[in-house]
């Protein structure tokens, strides 16, 4: 009784202090491109989020919350949107104790809680303003639902709860979409299989409501799926696709090479674990088959259509699954050495937060904003032609109306999906469109190249002014800033 006490406090104390680290590096301003996007997005109603919202890559359940925070809040700030990240993986890791501890044992949900916490890669994402946390968090109670149908312990919320969470899964992200799909298909295979006639009935009329409300999507994960197959950014290599899956759990801001081999190390150790309790492993090794066959399905997608979709940040949606198998499966190990693989991890993950708090808080982060802020006016026009320069862009939109362009000089299929940057950032493809009958300054920004004020330099005989070269540290985001004047 006293150990299950202390258990209990331990478990508590888990939850505070984990929910307080995951605060540390999200008290920033600072962007890059995708948090842009998101950002961009959310300051739309919500009938623009879903037809702008359909041209990207993504559902857009994650930008309709961005949008009600937007509301409620009737704020621009940036810190707002990560707070919602943040409250995602506190939610997630309180699951530990009010749905893992009740399902398997206080052991299983304390680990699960301080992996939840603790994993180096919880750090990097807690405060990214992206629908990852989101869907970690829907995908785990989505999980828990499916095992609680699995199991017979079904109650009156359990099949609305379930089918709530698959369905809301599949509008957050596509791998969710993959789980929400295999787990459905695999419940009703069960039911099937184990005569379940009365639940199996309830289960299809929750499975008919959420492809019905599905249907409306449809439209728009084709033209996503045909925009994908037609050229991604994603590239796989080999090996380090590979490392990078094997490690995304681990690697938060540290050593590559260093976290391949502990990840190894780690793995062969919960082999032995479960060699030694098969009994037991059941759970478990379905949760670990259902996120293999994720990461396999997203491979064989890749190889079919010649355009990568498997990609390690993506492994965040599917990442509750781990997270509990691993929980599960050291419970059954001896105590002294798990608990040097949690302090391990702890330690590993407060030197990543060190490196991730640094580059979030670096004093030099906001000097490119801050520059332009003081030295725009009011007719100045911004141009760029790398994408990254949106986060500055929209960074300064939060301070004040600005107009920008994006040079589209490659011609990619982006304009609709780019006006989630409108009213401050318009698509051109072409420079007579912007300048044939501009007269002013213009603010050229760049990363790594000069290619765009060369140009503007050689075609429009533009005065140059003035040269700055900036580095935001989050990110690694190179700038160059050149402010030009065309007469």
């Amino acid at each position: 009784m006293k150990d299950k006490i202390k258990l209990k406090h331990i478990h508590i104390g888990i939850i505070i202090l984990g929910s307080l680290f995951l605060l540390l590096p999200i008290f920033h301003e600072s962007l890059w491109f995708d948090e842009a996007y998101s950002v961009g997005l959310a300051n739309h109603n919500f009938i623009d989020i879903w037809t702008i919202g359909g041209h990207d890559v993504h559902p857009i359940l994650y930008y309709f919350f961005l949008h009600t925070i937007y509301l409620i809040f009737r704020s621009k700030s940036i810190i707002i949107y990560r707070l919602f990240s943040w409250l995602c993986f506190t939610l997630l890791g309180i699951i530990g104790y009010t749905h893992i501890k009740k399902d398997f044992n206080e052991k299983v949900g304390l680990i699960f809680s301080f992996l939840v916490y603790f994993l180096p890669v919880s750090g990097l994402y807690s405060g990214e303003i992206r629908m990852y946390a989101l869907g970690m968090l829907l995908g785990t109670l989505m999980s828990i639902h499916a095992y609680r149908i699995y199991k017979n312990d079904i109650k009156k919320s359990t099949l609305p709860i379930f089918g709530l969470c698959s369905l809301a899964l599949a509008y957050t992200h596509y791998y969710g979409l993959m789980l929400a799909g295999i787990i459905n298909l695999a419940l009703f295979i069960y039911l099937i299989k184990e005569k379940r006639q009365k639940d199996l009935k309830k289960f299809i009329i929750i499975a008919i409501i959420q492809v019905i409300l599905y249907i409306p999507w449809l439209i728009f994960f084709v033209t996503q799926l045909k925009g994908v197959s037609s050229g991604f950014w994603i590239n796989i290599t080999f090996p380090g696709t590979l490392y990078e899956i094997l490690t995304v759990q681990y690697l938060g801001k540290l050593s590559m090479n260093l976290m391949v081999v502990l990840t190894i190390i780690f793995y062969i150790y919960l082999g032995y674990l479960i060699a030694k309790n098969k009994k037991d492993m059941k759970i478990p090794l379905m949760a670990i088959v259902i996120y293999l066959s994720i990461i396999v399905s997203a491979l064989l997608v890749s190889l079919i259509m010649w355009s990568a979709i498997l990609y390690y940040r993506y492994m965040l949606i599917i990442t509750g699954l781990l997270i509990f198998a691993l929980s599960f499966i050291l419970s059954k190990g001896n105590k002294y050495v798990v608990a040097c693989i949690l302090l391990c991890i702890f330690l590993l993950s407060s030197y990543s937060m060190k490196i991730n708090i640094e580059e979030a808080y670096d004093e030099f982060n906001d000097d490119h904003i801050n520059y332009v802020l003081e030295n725009i006016k009011d007719n100045d026009i911004i141009i760029y032609s790398d994408m990254s320069a949106t986060a500055l862009t929209t960074r300064l939109y939060q301070n004040r109306d600005i107009v920008s362009y994006f040079y589209n000089k490659d011609n990619w299929g982006i304009h609709e999906a780019y006006k989630a940057f409108e009213p401050y950032m318009y698509v051109a493809d072409d420079l007579e469109s912007i300048l044939d009958n501009y007269h002013g300054r213009i603010w050229i920004v760049e990363s790594n190249t000069n290619e765009l004020q060369d140009k503007l330099i050689e075609e429009y005989g533009v005065k140059p002014i003035e040269y700055k070269e900036f580095y935001q540290k989050y990110k690694s985001l190179p700038y160059t800033i050149e402010l030009v004047e065309k007469r």
